[in-house]
């Protein structure tokens, strides 16, 4: 089913669409098919958890909607953005309007605090330093981080404190996507449950925030699953 179209049942416009959608990648005499004509419409609005094991192409995919990389055929559109065809400057704006990006390690900057941490997307944005300090504390008290906690650097927060500030930083710009690389790889389940949560109550505020996990248990918090494996697409279910 590598040209599955995944399309749920829902009043929303598709914020992702993709058709044929491959990436293929030479290794040694090898050509290794990280996606393989992909097809999909992913709607906005929805928490979409892409669920596959390793090499499965599930990051492959969330790297080609944020223009991390770029496919070897087929097209991407992204809120009204021909993603493959985008370069430099463009390519710049994109990443820091259209989406946001929540690693498994987190990647926070170890010398800054969790507060310059929110503020540093926003460098770019245009915004006063006044603004940019008032929308960090406001987005760190929104992912629950509160005042005793803004000023400590990354070392002297505990794991899921971390993810909280990579959220936090990740809608500094309010992008209307959020896509999140295995957020709770590093949590133990408890904490897990809590970004997940946390992950969807956005959704509610109008933000798309897609997925790409191992985890059963994070895929049933979705509102929409889709199955990765072979970097094909085996098939989609609609949670709730």
């Amino acid at each position: 089913m590598s040209n599955a179209i995944v399309q749920a049942a829902t009043d929303h416009a598709p914020i992702v669409t993709a058709e044929k959608l491959c990436r293929y990648y030479q290794s040694a005499d090898t050509t290794v098919k990280a996606l393989d004509s992909v097809s999909l419409s992913f709607p906005r609005g929805r928490m979409i958890a892409i669920k596959g094991s390793s090499g499965s192409g599930k990051t492959t995919l969330l790297n080609l909607i944020g223009a991390f990389d770029k496919p070897s055929s087929g097209s991407i559109m992204v809120d009204g953005v021909d993603v493959a065809r985008m370069h430099g400057g463009s390519e710049v704006k994109y990443r820091l309007n259209k989406v946001g990006f929540v690693f498994q390690s987190y990647y926070l900057i170890p010398n800054m605090t969790a507060l310059e941490n929110v503020m540093l997307p926003m460098e770019l944005s245009g915004l006063g330093a006044k603004a940019r300090e008032a929308r960090a504390r406001e987005l760190l008290e929104k992912v629950g981080i509160d005042k005793t906690r803004e000023a400590r650097k990354p070392a002297k927060l505990s794991g899921g404190e971390q993810q909280r500030v990579a959220i936090a930083r990740a809608l500094a710009n309010d992008p209307p996507i959020l896509l999140a690389d295995e957020p709770t790889g590093n949590l133990d389940s408890k904490t897990g449950r809590r970004i997940v949560e946390l992950l969807g109550s956005l959704t509610r505020e109008g933000k798309t925030v897609i997925i790409a996990t191992h985890s059963t248990e994070v895929a049933a918090a979705a509102d929409i699953t889709v199955d990765m494996l072979d970097g094909a697409i085996e098939g989609q279910s609609q949670n709730n």
